[in-house]
């Protein structure tokens, strides 16, 4: 039976973190002494995943909210740290770090949140690293291979994976994979037949442990965006992320739902490619991602910060959302049904939490799942017709709300 434990916490100040991770652990039947020894254990490497995806608001959302509302608060990677650092005992290691967005200013992000203070705050190793080896720095050149940026990405290097035929994309004619890059040749290349390749950054993917402490958000292409979509984030090579195939139904893409959205996106000078629910292809990917990562043994926990959320326009444009919410477990999967159904979503209408839930040897079923809160059972939580938070969508994907 996979817990899940769902506390509450109306700001971000560091002792009010403190104090709802410890009701979690207790939720989660965890020790109040040293909760999470028993995941990590002394000379462990944790990897620890935050959503960075980017360091500022893009000019071309239509508002600008607290950037808090699009990436984790720093105080809760801090407070999942402490706790971290406390299993470790002083040995180990620690590592921090994202594949942000391309366009992502990784100074300016360390800036913004003050984080690299913490690599001087432990008697453990801690070190915060931007895994990306190319970066866009002007976004008038976003999607341009040839002008990008090239840095050292991590300093580890890359693991790669080959899900072959396990791939979701595996049988698809990749002639009109899109990947990040216009460039489409290496896209395709990657998922050909039995090809099926996606590089992870080797810091990440080696970890003994890894922690994931998304944002809770609405995403535009996939409908929302958690812990399994912000595997996005543990790939170097992103050319290998299949995120659409160009084109509209009738040409057998599905970029756009028509021919007339299609041409009109063409000259659109903000471009929404893929952002609707009849996008068949990047699901799919996001199964991938987690199918492969399940490849490596370790241990896996969830913080979601869903303190301050966002939902509308994500995951580049949000409205903020005081949800005053953090979920916790030590099931990826377990965790992102939790947090969906608690924004109000049917898990069972986002493609990628609907594939692992109805196949049985792939995912689970809700029936094991445990959401716990306050230390009580919460009986019948997904079957509740209740929307909880009720977070709001762009109006194309008001079909996976629950109905009341």
């Amino acid at each position: 039976m996979n817990k899940v434990a769902i506390g509450h916490a109306d700001n971000y100040r560091l002792e009010t973190i403190r104090k709802v991770l410890g009701e979690c652990f207790a939720d989660m039947g965890l020790p109040r002494t040293n909760p999470l020894g028993q995941y990590i254990k002394p000379g462990n490497k944790v990897f620890i995943k935050p959503n960075w995806v980017a360091s500022r608001w893009r000019a071309s959302c239509p508002h600008k909210d607290t950037l808090y509302s699009v990436i984790t608060h720093p105080n809760v990677i801090e407070g999942v740290v402490d706790y971290v650092a406390e299993a470790l005992g002083g040995e180990g290691e620690i590592i921090i770090g994202d594949n942000p967005s391309i366009d992502a200013d990784f100074s300016e992000l360390m800036d913004f949140t003050q984080i690299k203070r913490l690599e001087n705050h432990y008697n453990v190793k801690v070190t915060i690293l931007d895994l990306r080896p190319l970066v866009c720095d002007n976004l008038l050149n976003y999607g341009k291979k040839n002008l990008m940026v090239s840095q050292s990405g991590d300093p580890a290097g890359t693991v790669e994976i080959n899900l072959g035929k396990e791939s979701l994309l595996y049988g698809l004619d990749p002639v009109r994979f899109r990947g990040v890059f216009d460039e489409r040749d290496e896209t395709v290349a990657s998922h050909t037949g039995e090809t099926q390749l996606y590089t992870f950054a080797k810091s990440l993917y080696d970890a003994d442990v890894y922690i994931s402490i998304p944002k809770m958000k609405t995403h535009q292409k996939v409908g929302a965006t958690l812990n399994l979509k912000g595997l996005v984030g543990s790939i170097s090579n992103k050319n290998q992320l299949v995120h659409w195939q160009v084109g509209y139904p009738e040409i057998h893409g599905d970029e756009y739902p028509s021919k007339e959205a299609w041409e009109a996106g063409r000259n659109a000078k903000v471009k929404h490619r893929g952002a609707w629910p009849g996008n068949d292809t990047i699901w799919r990917m996001v199964v991938d991602l987690y199918k492969a990562m399940l490849k490596k043994e370790r241990t896996y926990l969830s913080v979601i910060d869903g303190i301050v959320a966002g939902e509308g326009q994500g995951p580049f444009c949000p409205t903020s959302k005081n949800a005053n919410t953090i979920i916790m477990g030590d099931d990826l999967l377990a965790v992102d049904c939790v947090a969906a159904r608690y924004m109000g979503l049917d898990p069972q209408k986002i493609s990628y939490l609907s594939y692992f839930l109805n196949n049985k040897g792939a995912g689970m079923a809700y029936e094991d799942i445990t959401v716990l809160c306050g230390n009580k059972e919460i009986n019948n939580f997904f079957m509740s017709d209740s929307r909880y938070a009720d977070f709001l969508v762009v109006k194309q994907w008001e079909s996976i709300k629950v109905k009341e």
